[in-house]
C-alpha cells in the first residue's frame, strides 16, 4: 500500500483502490471499470458492466472499449496507468485525487484527434448542464444525450457539461471549450469529448452539496473559467428599452419610457439600451453595431428610410447626463462580432464602422482559420457576415476593452448571437472579455459563457408571450444547479408584445411580474399601465416593490454564493434538501410546482408556467421544516403537500423557513431591518453580507421561545438591548441593524 498526502493506493492483481477523505475509488483493471464508493462501503457511482473508458483511434470516430489497464507509477499527486483499447490503441490515464474530488486525464500516445468518452453505471436523479437543461419536461435531466454538447443555437449559449447528482452526493465535469459528448441515460453515465486531442480536465466530484459545490469552483479557477464577484446594482430593479420599443430605439423614446416608470414610483436602478443607437439607416444594412465604438447616431442622415427621427440619439452627452442626474446606470448592447468586409467588390462603410474592422483586421485580432485568414460567422444582427473577436489573445482583449471605453457606459449587456457555434468550437468565446469588463468595474450581464459566469448576472433566453412559457423556470433552475445562481429571468412579459393586450397577455404579464419578482434579478419593459387596468398594474408594481426591498438580502446571498461556490442565491429544491426524494420530480411540466430557495429564508412557489390563464391554485410542497406564508401568517410543518393552495395573481408566491431571517431594506428612507420570524432556534445563525463586500452581521437564535412579552434582542459585543417591532400576522419581530454589528436573540420564553 503506498502512503500519500492525501490518499492511500492498494493493488492487487485485478484493481487499484484509491482511499480519500470521502470516497474510495476502485479501478477494476479488466476495462478500466471504475467505481465511487463511501468510506462506509455504499456505493455512490458503480462500474459500467463494460468499460470505464472508451476512445477511438487516431482521427477516427467510432468509439472502441478499454480492454486492459495497467499501474504505470504513482506518487502523491496522482495514479499513472497505461489504458489499451479493443482496437490496440494505448491512453496513459492520470488520476489525481483530492479528499472530497478526483480528476482525470486521458492522453492518447498516438498523435491525431480522437473521440474520448469516460463513463460510469447510470445513475438519476440528475440536475444541471448549463441552457442545455432547460429544454426538455423536467429538471431531473435523466435520459439526456447530446454528442455534439456545445453553443450551436441562440438557445443554447451559457454552456456547462457539469451535472450533479444530489441523491448520491456526486457530481461530474469535463472541462472542454470544444463539442463535448454527454450521455446520462438507462444505459451509461457518460461525459467526453469529440475531435480533440486529449481530455485534460475531467473531474468527480463527491461530498456533501455544500462540498460538491465548494470544489467545483476551485475546479474552475484551477482549469480558467473563473467567476467574477458580483456588484449590487444589477439585483436592483432595472429596464430593458427592448422590452418596451424592440430594436427601433431612440433617445426621447427611451427618456420617456424611463420618466413614466419613475413617475409612477418604480425604484429603478439601471437600464439597458441593447440596439438602435449606433450610426445608420435601420432598415438597410449600411448601419453601425455595438462595436461602432463610440459613433452615436447623433447626425441627421439624407435618405432614411427606417421612418424613426433621424438623428436617432441626437444628444448622448444630454443622455448621459439625464440617467446620473435620476440614479440610473447606462447598460448598452455589446457584442465580440464586428461586421465583415463584403467580398466580390463591396464596399465599406467607414463612417458607420469607424476604422476598428480594419485595425483588427491588420492587428490579426479576429478569429483565423490554421493559415491566419479571418473566418466569417452568421449572426442575426447584424446582417451579413462578421469577425469574431479573438478573446484567447490578451491583446486583442485589450484592444476591445478600450474601445468599449468610448461608449462611455456604466455597463453592458453581453449578447453575442453565434449561430455557427459547431464551426467556432469555442464555447468560452466571451468569457475573456467579460473577464476584463468586470476588473475594470463594467456592470456586465452575461448570455454567452462556458462553465463559469465571468458578469453579476446571467441572462436567460428571451422570454415571450406564447413561447414555451415553462422554460424559463426549468432553464433557471438548472443555471443554478449548474452552479450559476445569479439568475436574470429576462424582461418582464418578456417582448414584442404591443397594445392594446389580450386578456390572455394581461394574465401573462402579471404572472411573469410575480415569477420575476423571486429572481435574483428583475427587469420591466412594457409600461404596465398599457394593461389598462388599475388593479393588474397594482400587482405589477407590487411584485416590483417587493423585489426591490429584497436586494440587500439577495445581494448578501449573491455575495455568499461567490465566496462558497453553493448557489445561494437560487437554490433547486433537490440541492437544497438532497435526501428528500420528494423534491426531484417537483420542477416539470406536468407538475408545474416550480419551487427554489431564494436565498437562506424563502421558499418560492410561483404559479407559472402554460396554464398562467387558468391557474389560481398551485399544489405547493413544503420540505422538512416550518414555514409560514409570508402574506397570510399561516405556519405548516413540513414535508407536506398543500394540494390546491391559493395563488392568486396578487399574492406574493414566496414562503418563510430556512435560517427564517431577511434583511429588507425600507423604500421610503434606504434604512436596512432584520425581520426575524418564528421558524429557527437551537443557535441558528444567519449571516448577513453588507453591499460594501466588507462588512457582516450575525443574526443569532438564543432564545427559548417566541413570546414578545419576554423576548430581546441584544448586540453581541455590547450587551444593548435593541427595540423591535411586533409583527402580528407572522408572529415575527423587526428591528434596525447596523454595519458590523451582530445580534442575539434570547428569552421569549
Amino acid at each position: 500500500m503506498l502512503n500519500v498526502t492525501c490518499f492511500t493506493l492498494k493493488e492487487t492483481p485485478d484493481e487499484l483502490v484509491i482511499t480519500a477523505g470521502s470516497y474510495v475509488m476502485h479501478i477494476v483493471k479488466t476495462g478500466f471499470r471504475f467505481s465511487f464508493h463511501s468510506p462506509e462501503r455504499s456505493v455512490i457511482a458503480a462500474a459500467h458492466p463494460d468499460s470505464g473508458l472508451r476512445f477511438s483511434s487516431p482521427d477516427g470516430e467510432e468509439l472502441h472499449d478499454a480492454v486492459t489497464a495497467s499501474h504505470i507509477s504513482s506518487d502523491d499527486t496522482q495514479v499513472r496507468l497505461l489504458v489499451c483499447n479493443r482496437h490496440g490503441d494505448q491512453a496513459e490515464v492520470q488520476i489525481e485525487p483530492s479528499p472530497c474530488c478526483v480528476k482525470l486525464q486521458v492522453f492518447p500516445l498516438a498523435e491525431g484527434r480522437y473521440a474520448i468518452d469516460a463513463r460510469t453505471a447510470p445513475l438519476q436523479p440528475v440536475f444541471g448542464l448549463g441552457d442545455h437543461g432547460g429544454y426538455g419536461d423536467n429538471a431531473n435531466l435523466f435520459g439526456f444525450s447530446d454528442d455534439a454538447f456545445c453553443n450551436a443555437s441562440d438557445g443554447k449559449r451559457f454552456v456547462s457539461n457539469f451535472a450533479v447528482f444530489p441523491a448520491a452526493g456526486f457530481a461530474q465535469v469535463l472541462f472542454e471549450d470544444g463539442v463535448k459528448r454527454v450521455r446520462i441515460h438507462e444505459t451509461e453515465n457518460a461525459l467526453g469529448a469529440a475531435g480533440v486531442r486529449e481530455v485534460g480536465g475531467l473531474y468527480y466530484f463527491i461530498g456533501t452539496m455544500q462540498e460538491i459545490y465548494r470544489d467545483y469552483k476551485h475546479a474552475r479557477l484551477r482549469e480558467g473559467y473563473a467567476d467574477a464577484k458580483p456588484k449590487i446594482d444589477f439585483f436592483e430593479l432595472g429596464y430593458e428599452a427592448f422590452g418596451s420599443l424592440g430594436w427601433n430605439t431612440y433617445q426621447q423614446s427611451v427618456l420617456d419610457d424611463l420618466q413614466a416608470f419613475l413617475d409612477r414610483g418604480y425604484r429603478l436602478r439601471w437600464s439597458v439600451i441593447g440596439s438602435g443607437f449606433w450610426k445608420g439607416d435601420r432598415k438597410v444594412n449600411e448601419q453601425g453595431a455595438t462595436t461602432s465604438f463610440g459613433i452615436w447616431d447623433e447626425q441627421r442622415q439624407e435618405g432614411r428610410t427606417d421612418g424613426l427621427p433621424n438623428p436617432r440619439y441626437p444628444d448622448q452627452k444630454a443622455l448621459k447626463a439625464w440617467f446620473r442626474s435620476r440614479g440610473l446606470k447606462l447598460i448598452l448592447g455589446l457584442r465580440i462580432s464586428f461586421k465583415a468586409l463584403r467580398e466580390h467588390g463591396g464596399h465599406y462603410e467607414p463612417e458607420h464602422d469607424g476604422p476598428y474592422v480594419l485595425e483588427g483586421l491588420e492587428r490579426g485580432y479576429f478569429v483565423s482559420d490554421a493559415e491566419g485568414k479571418p473566418l466569417t460567422f452568421r449572426v442575426v444582427f447584424p446582417k451579413g457576415a462578421v469577425y469574431l473577436l479573438d478573446a484567447r489573445k490578451p491583446e486583442a482583449v485589450t484592444w476591445y476593452l478600450a474601445l468599449a471605453g468610448l461608449w462611455e457606459a456604466d455597463g453592458f449587456k453581453e449578447d453575442t448571437m453565434l449561430k455557427d457555434g459547431l464551426v467556432l468550437r469555442n464555447d468560452a468565446k466571451c468569457n475573456g472579455t467579460n473577464v476584463k469588463k468586470m476588473e475594470a468595474g463594467y456592470l456586465t450581464m452575461v448570455r454567452n459563457s462556458a462553465y463559469s459566469v465571468p458578469g453579476d448576472i446571467l441572462r436567460l433566453e428571451d422570454t415571450m408571450y406564447g413561447f414555451d412559457q415553462d422554460r424559463p423556470a426549468l432553464n433557471g433552475l438548472n443555471y443554478a444547479a449548474s452552479g450559476a445562481p445569479n439568475v436574470y429571468p429576462d424582461i418582464v412579459a418578456g417582448k414584442y408584445m404591443n397594445a392594446p393586450l389580450t386578456e390572455d397577455q394581461k394574465l401573462y404579464f402579471v404572472r411573469n411580474a410575480m415569477f420575476a419578482a423571486v429572481f435574483p434579478a428583475m427587469s420591466v419593459g412594457l409600461g404596465p399601465w398599457k394593461l389598462n387596468d388599475q388593479a393588474y398594474e397594482a400587482v405589477v408594481k407590487k411584485a416590483c416593490d417587493f423585489h426591490s426591498s429584497l436586494v440587500p438580502y439577495l445581494y448578501s446571498a449573491a455575495q455568499e454564493s461567490y465566496a462558497t461556490g453553493y448557489p445561494h442565491t437560487m437554490t433547486p429544491l433537490p440541492i437544497a434538501y438532497p435526501e428528500d426524494s420528494n423534491t426531484y420530480a417537483l420542477a416539470n411540466k406536468r407538475t408545474k410546482q416550480y419551487e427554489w430557495m431564494l436565498g437562506p429564508s424563502l421558499l418560492a412557489t410561483p404559479a407559472y408556467g402554460s396554464d398562467y390563464a387558468e391557474v389560481t391554485t398551485r399544489d405547493v410542497y413544503l420540505p422538512e421544516g416550518t414555514w409560514i406564508d409570508y402574506e397570510t401568517g399561516q405556519m405548516y410543518e413540513g414535508p407536506a403537500v398543500l394540494p390546491d393552495y391559493a395563488l392568486p395573481l396578487d399574492k406574493l408566491p414566496v414562503w418563510i423557513g430556512g435560517k427564517g431571517v431577511l434583511v429588507v431594506r425600507d423604500l421610503s428612507d434606504e434604512r436596512l431591518f432584520a425581520e426575524v420570524y418564528p421558524v429557527a432556534g437551537n443557535g441558528s445563525v444567519y449571516l448577513f453580507r453588507y453591499p460594501d463586500g466588507q462588512r457582516t452581521s450575525l443574526i443569532t437564535n438564543d432564545n427559548e421561545g417566541w413570546n414578545p412579552e419576554t423576548l430581546e434582542v441584544i448586540e453581541a459585543g455590547s450587551g444593548l438591548r435593541t427595540d423591535f417591532a411586533f409583527m402580528p400576522i407572522t408572529g415575527a419581530i423587526r428591528f434596525p441593524i447596523l454595519e458590523g454589528v451582530d445580534y442575539r436573540l434570547v428569552g421569549g420564553a
